[in-house]
């Protein structure tokens, strides 16, 4: 029986909504409007344009979802990614972050990719400060051209200002994938509200009016932090039926 577990707390004294669920659980899906108006359980994917474009990874058992869905910025930049495949040799489902350009330059191999999404690495699982933090996203990751991400003056990074974000990871603590929403936060609260989760991985997802979740527990919700609705046209799905398993939502902090 595969579970997902819905709960709501709070972070720097905000707004935060979780669902850990079992891999085996997620897919990445293609939708036509908003995660609020899908009919499916989850969050909002990876950046997108105004011509509908995506910026980011997006794909299921190795196939895009979309246009442009096997490139993080139309292949032009390195970005972090989550990927979940199955090492054709062990036959195990393995989590991991890389930083690629296309999907394809995951370093391991030979593995079956089960699903992807890309983003912007939260490197969780290094010991660096806040301003190394942002230089990272700044050089690495070339982020500066996505809102509210980086605030840079000469060649100092500080945190940038509030606004709702997504994430996903995994927690090697309870071998569940973390899908977190929050209300209003930074990049680097974000940071550090997944490595208090036990995420040994994680990923920034889209932001601002695109972050959504649809929930299941006593009662179906969601959560709209910026109450926008906005069309994202792709999300990381929670729907464990279609591997015929019983799902369920646990209900906590309510």
């Amino acid at each position: 029986m595969t579970t997902a577990k819905y709960s709501k707390t709070t972070h720097n004294g905000r707004d935060v909504r979780v669902i850990e669920a079992d891999s085996e659980s997620i897919s990445v899906v293609k939708i036509g409007g908003s995660v609020l108006n899908s009919n499916n359980y989850g969050v909002n994917g990876t950046f997108f344009n105004s011509s509908n474009d995506f910026l980011g990874i997006a794909v299921n058992n190795d196939t895009g979802v979309g246009g442009n869905a096997t490139f993080n910025a139309y292949g032009q930049k390195q970005r972090g990614t989550f990927y979940c495949y199955r090492d054709l040799r062990s036959g195990n489902r393995v989590h991991d972050v890389a930083n690629v350009k296309k999907v394809e330059d995951f370093p391991i191999s030979p593995n079956m990719k089960l699903f992807a999404i890309g983003g912007l690495n939260l490197y969780v699982n290094e010991n660096i400060t806040e301003q190394e933090f942002y230089r990272r996203l700044d050089v690495n990751e070339q982020a500066s051209g996505i809102n509210n991400v980086i605030n840079k003056s000469g060649s100092t990074y500080s945190s940038p200002g509030l606004r709702a974000r997504t994430a996903i990871g995994y927690s090697y603590t309870i071998n569940k994938v973390v899908l977190v929403v929050f209300q209003n936060e930074t990049p680097w609260g974000m940071r550090q509200f997944m490595k208090n989760k036990g995420c040994a991985m994680a990923v920034y997802l889209d932001g601002g009016g695109s972050s959504q979740m649809r929930y299941s527990g006593q009662t179906t919700g969601a959560f709209d932090p910026e109450n926008d609705n906005r069309t994202v046209f792709k999300m990381i799905r929670v729907n464990p039926h279609l591997l015929q398993t019983t799902f369920l939502f646990l209900c906590s902090g309510l």
